[in-house]
């Protein structure tokens, strides 16, 4: 894995926080040594160690690259909350996949109830470090009622759609598409029934039962053979 570092820029400096330090000084790293690091903002910096300290590092920026990282569409994954090594699991593969945003809602279904984001935001950022996605992608909580209807795939084993292709190709031309992922233990009656009110599409994946994890990594493999996302 690159050693890519994450920090905040402060004018022509940027700030390396404690958990950062210590991975610095796990990677053997020393001041005047020259790391790339990710803000957040799609620029991959190429910065010099300019003071190690016990809680932050201090780096000079020396050159920026702006990364090609325009996916389109846009994709914005709806995850129902559920067990976090799973949950854990499914954040790293759809980042490296290049999904571009998250929002978390808790379904009729979900048995936790996640009350902060801050394990999660750390698991996107070290997999965005590890694969070295400067757009670091954004999550944030939503309410079931508030999941977009507009270019909105649902996956749920009673799904009308057998054919994630064909919705697709239907979808051909969207800017965005919203994809909406189930608790593991799936979708209750009223919210089937609050999907099938509102037009969203629903997709079963075949005969095969998957994990929600599963079926997530699946159909967002699908999504980017369609629109060939990751060859931009």
């Amino acid at each position: 894995m690159p050693n890519t570092f994450y920090g905040k820029k402060v004018n022509e400096k940027i700030i390396l926080n404690e958990e950062e330090t210590a991975h610095l000084k796990i990677t053997k790293k020393v001041e005047g040594e020259t790391i790339k690091v990710i803000t957040g903002d799609g620029l991959l910096f190429t910065a010099t160690i300019v003071k190690i300290g016990k809680k932050e590092t201090i780096l000079t920026i020396i050159d920026k690259e702006e990364q090609q990282e325009d996916y389109k569409p846009y994709v914005s994954v709806y995850l129902g909350m559920s067990k976090w090594d799973r949950m854990h699991l499914l954040l790293e593969k759809m980042i490296e996949l290049r999904a571009n945003s998250f929002y978390l809602y808790r379904g009729e279904k979900s048995d936790i109830n996640y009350t902060n984001l801050n394990k999660f935001q750390r698991t996107i950022i070290e997999t965005s470090k590890q694969t070295v996605f400067a757009h670091i992608p954004q999550i944030n909580f939503v309410q079931f009622e508030e999941i977009p209807k507009k270019d909105a795939i649902v996956l749920d084993l009673d799904g009308t759609n057998d054919n994630l292709g064909k919705v697709l190709k239907e979808l051909k031309g969207a800017q965005k598409i919203n994809l909406v992922v189930g608790p593991e233990y799936g979708f209750s009656k009223r919210e089937k029934d609050f999907f099938s009110t509102n037009e969203f599409k629903t997709v079963n994946l075949g005969k095969s039962i998957f994990r929600f994890e599963t079926s997530a990594i699946y159909a967002m493999s699908i999504i980017n053979y369609e629109y060939n996302r990751l060859f931009i």
